[in-house]
């Protein structure tokens, strides 16, 4: 008697049960690097930006009041403070301030609502129509608002940024400006005791007071 040539049912399940394991490990490593990349970019925006504040301080002298009045209000990076950048040329950006005399308002940028770290910029990619900074993030961590580089500057000019100065969490660093991107969930994670810390600093943070 001849015997039938092929797979068992069961074998087949087993075959299509290991195929499903190898395809979740792979995507699951690809979400890891992706995430790895982002947090690199972010970490290498975050560095660019606190150089530009310096290099700034340096020709201006002082703090342009518009990064005062923000920094005052614990914001970021948004269109006004964008304009500075771009009109010195210290950090290259496509936002235009809205309403500025002879400006052109690019509405498709990435950074159409200020200097958006790589998550919230990944956003913007999905969303090419949103028009409003205080949008959900597809992800849903946070607003696209909340993925703003963030900065503070040391105001009185005794070389810390303190929380006098809104400095995150209390602390007290040594420099003239402070620069941080909130990670993928768009919250200050500088409280050392939260975990997982994925924020970006331009601070080392081990030894901050």
């Amino acid at each position: 008697m001849k015997r039938r040539q092929g797979f068992t049912l069961v074998e087949m399940l087993v075959v299509i049960g290991i195929l499903g394991i190898l395809a979740s490990a792979t995507v699951m490593s690809l979400t890891h690097m992706k995430r790895a990349a982002m947090q690199s970019e972010a970490q290498k925006m975050v560095t660019e930006v606190a150089t530009a504040f310096n290099m700034l301080l340096q020709k201006e002298r002082k703090w342009p009041q518009e990064i005062i009045d923000n920094s005052n209000q614990q914001g970021g990076m948004n269109e006004d403070v964008c304009a500075i950048f771009q009109s010195t040329k210290l950090l290259d950006v496509t936002t235009y301030k809205r309403g500025a005399i002879g400006s052109t308002i690019n509405e498709d940028s990435l950074d159409r609502f200020g200097l958006m770290d790589p998550f919230g910029q990944a956003g913007l990619k999905k969303m090419p129509r949103c028009r409003s900074a205080s949008t959900s993030v597809p992800s849903g961590y946070g607003t696209f608002a909340d993925h703003l580089i963030q900065y503070r500057v040391d105001r009185n000019f005794d070389g810390y940024v303190d929380s006098s100065e809104g400095a995150p969490r209390g602390m007290r660093v040594r420099a003239s400006v402070i620069v941080w991107s909130r990670g993928p969930d768009g919250k200050d994670d500088t409280d050392t005791s939260r975990y997982p810390f994925d924020d970006r600093l331009s601070w080392n943070i081990q030894g901050t007071k």
